[in-house]
Protein backbone atom coordinates (compact mmCIF):
# COMPACT_ATOMS: atom_id res chain seq x y z
CA UNK A 1 0.00 0.00 0.00
CA UNK A 2 1.19 3.31 -0.86
CA UNK A 3 0.84 6.69 1.52
CA UNK A 4 -2.13 8.22 -0.27
CA UNK A 5 -4.19 4.39 0.00
CA UNK A 6 -3.22 4.74 3.69
CA UNK A 7 -4.44 8.13 4.20
CA UNK A 8 -7.48 7.32 2.63
CA UNK A 9 -7.93 4.28 4.95
CA UNK A 10 -7.76 6.34 8.07
CA UNK A 11 -10.68 8.65 6.42
CA UNK A 12 -12.46 5.67 5.46
CA UNK A 13 -11.47 4.52 9.25
CA UNK A 14 -13.03 7.73 10.63
CA UNK A 15 -16.00 7.89 8.42
CA UNK A 16 -16.67 4.70 9.21
CA UNK A 17 -16.47 4.85 12.97
CA UNK A 18 -19.51 5.27 15.40
CA UNK A 19 -20.58 8.96 16.28
CA UNK A 20 -20.77 9.78 19.76
CA UNK A 21 -24.64 10.71 19.67
CA UNK A 22 -24.88 14.82 19.88
CA UNK A 23 -21.42 15.39 19.23
CA UNK A 24 -19.37 15.50 16.34
CA UNK A 25 -17.36 12.69 18.04
CA UNK A 26 -15.98 9.21 16.74
CA UNK A 27 -14.66 6.17 18.36
CA UNK A 28 -12.17 4.66 16.30
CA UNK A 29 -10.44 1.52 16.75
CA UNK A 30 -7.30 2.42 19.19
CA UNK A 31 -5.09 -0.73 17.65
CA UNK A 32 -6.39 -0.46 13.76
CA UNK A 33 -5.87 3.79 14.10
CA UNK A 34 -2.34 3.45 15.23
CA UNK A 35 -1.59 0.10 13.11
CA UNK A 36 -2.44 2.46 9.85
CA UNK A 37 -0.23 5.48 11.22
CA UNK A 38 2.94 3.32 12.01
CA UNK A 39 2.29 1.91 8.53
CA UNK A 40 2.30 5.86 6.79
CA UNK A 41 5.57 6.71 9.15
CA UNK A 42 7.46 3.50 7.45
CA UNK A 43 5.95 4.58 4.02
CA UNK A 44 7.08 8.31 4.19
CA UNK A 45 10.22 8.38 1.59
CA UNK A 46 13.23 9.72 2.55
CA UNK A 47 13.18 13.02 0.38
CA UNK A 48 10.47 14.36 2.87
CA UNK A 49 12.53 13.69 6.26
CA UNK A 50 15.32 15.61 4.00
CA UNK A 51 12.59 18.66 3.06
CA UNK A 52 12.12 18.61 6.89
CA UNK A 53 15.77 19.19 7.60
CA UNK A 54 16.12 21.28 4.94
CA UNK A 55 12.98 23.18 5.94
CA UNK A 56 14.72 23.24 9.75
CA UNK A 57 18.45 24.51 7.90
CA UNK A 58 16.72 26.79 6.30
CA UNK A 59 17.44 29.84 8.29
CA UNK A 60 21.34 28.58 8.25
CA UNK A 61 21.19 28.52 4.18
CA UNK A 62 19.30 32.08 3.66
CA UNK A 63 21.96 33.34 5.87
CA UNK A 64 24.91 31.78 4.58
CA UNK A 65 23.38 32.65 0.85
CA UNK A 66 23.20 36.60 2.32
CA UNK A 67 27.02 36.50 3.46
CA UNK A 68 28.22 35.32 0.01
CA UNK A 69 25.62 37.81 -1.69
CA UNK A 70 27.33 40.76 0.91
CA UNK A 71 31.31 39.35 -0.28
CA UNK A 72 30.21 39.78 -3.69
CA UNK A 73 28.60 42.92 -3.10
CA UNK A 74 31.42 44.42 -1.23
CA UNK A 75 33.74 42.97 -4.11
CA UNK A 76 31.93 44.96 -6.35
CA UNK A 77 32.24 48.16 -4.70
CA UNK A 78 36.13 47.47 -4.02
CA UNK A 79 36.30 47.23 -7.59
CA UNK A 80 34.43 49.88 -9.03
CA UNK A 81 36.19 52.34 -6.26
CA UNK A 82 39.70 51.13 -7.90
CA UNK A 83 38.52 51.77 -11.21
CA UNK A 84 37.36 55.15 -9.99
CA UNK A 85 40.28 56.11 -8.54
CA UNK A 86 41.77 55.09 -11.91
CA UNK A 87 40.44 57.13 -13.75
CA UNK A 88 40.43 60.28 -11.52
CA UNK A 89 44.24 59.40 -11.91
CA UNK A 90 43.95 59.18 -15.70
CA UNK A 91 42.07 62.78 -15.66
CA UNK A 92 44.48 64.51 -13.34
CA UNK A 93 47.66 62.92 -15.26
CA UNK A 94 45.99 63.93 -19.13
CA UNK A 95 45.24 67.55 -17.13
CA UNK A 96 49.23 67.52 -15.65
CA UNK A 97 50.37 66.16 -19.74
CA UNK A 98 48.25 69.09 -21.16
CA UNK A 99 49.60 71.91 -18.99
CA UNK A 100 53.09 70.80 -19.54
CA UNK A 101 52.68 70.98 -23.39
CA UNK A 102 50.82 74.26 -23.45
CA UNK A 103 54.54 75.69 -20.93
CA UNK A 104 56.45 73.60 -23.65
CA UNK A 105 54.80 75.42 -26.34
CA UNK A 106 54.96 78.98 -25.16
CA UNK A 107 58.52 78.43 -24.28
CA UNK A 108 58.69 77.54 -27.94
CA UNK A 109 57.93 80.24 -28.69
CA UNK A 110 59.55 82.41 -26.73
CA UNK A 111 62.73 80.65 -27.62
CA UNK A 112 62.24 80.87 -31.36
CA UNK A 113 61.23 84.93 -31.16
CA UNK A 114 64.70 85.42 -28.88
CA UNK A 115 66.57 83.84 -31.69
CA UNK A 116 64.95 85.44 -34.59
CA UNK A 117 65.12 89.04 -32.56
CA UNK A 118 69.00 87.59 -31.54
CA UNK A 119 69.80 86.68 -35.60
CA UNK A 120 68.27 90.32 -36.70
CA UNK A 121 70.60 92.25 -34.26
CA UNK A 122 73.50 90.01 -35.38
CA UNK A 123 72.40 90.64 -39.21
CA UNK A 124 72.20 94.38 -38.25
CA UNK A 125 75.80 94.91 -36.80
CA UNK A 126 76.93 92.91 -39.34
CA UNK A 127 75.28 95.60 -41.86
CA UNK A 128 76.55 97.90 -39.98
CA UNK A 129 80.09 96.25 -39.52
CA UNK A 130 79.82 96.61 -43.77
CA UNK A 131 78.56 99.52 -44.74
CA UNK A 132 81.55 101.11 -42.27
CA UNK A 133 84.04 98.70 -44.00
CA UNK A 134 82.72 99.61 -47.75
CA UNK A 135 82.62 103.02 -46.52
CA UNK A 136 86.53 102.88 -45.65
CA UNK A 137 86.85 100.91 -49.14
CA UNK A 138 85.20 103.95 -50.99
CA UNK A 139 87.78 106.44 -49.21
CA UNK A 140 90.89 104.29 -49.56
CA UNK A 141 90.18 104.02 -53.73
CA UNK A 142 89.53 107.72 -53.77
CA UNK A 143 93.03 108.13 -51.75
CA UNK A 144 94.83 106.16 -54.12
CA UNK A 145 92.74 107.65 -57.67
CA UNK A 146 93.01 110.80 -56.30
Amino acid sequence: MNLVDLVEELEDLIETSSQIPLTNKVMVDREEFLEVVNEIKLKIPSEVSEAQRIYQDKDDIINGAHDEADKIIAAARAHSEKIIDEDELVRQANERANEIMQQAKEESTQIREGARDYADELLENTQVNLSEIIKMLNENRQELRG
